[in-house]
């Protein structure tokens, strides 16, 4: 684990990541790299650009979370981050436990 200038604790998490592009309707599914309270970082070769709007699925240990979020900066030739900006109750409770 190791903090981020977010605020929050982001640790090493590796799961299946489902990012859809609100506005294209476009789909990367690959994995995370890691995880936070406030966002991922998912491991690809064709990021989204930053500012995309994207729905997240997240897929871990028969458990799914769910969020949407906007491509952040951090956009590299390895994947992209995401900063969550709406997580319904049931899916922040489900990222609390896997972050434990």
């Amino acid at each position: 684990m190791y903090a981020e200038r977010r605020g929050a604790t982001r640790s090493h998490f590796g799961a299946i990541a489902e990012v859809i592009d609100l506005d294209q309707t476009h789909e990367v599914v690959s994995i995370t790299r890691d995880l936070s309270l406030s966002g991922c970082f998912v491991k690809t070769t064709l990021p989204f650009r930053e500012g995309t709007r994207v729905r997240v699925r997240i897929t871990h240990s028969g458990a799914d979370f769910t969020a949407l979020g906007n491509v952040t900066a951090n956009v590299t030739a390895t994947g992209m981050g995401i900063a969550f900006t709406d997580i319904e109750p049931n899916d922040r409770a489900i990222l609390e436990t896997w972050l434990g």
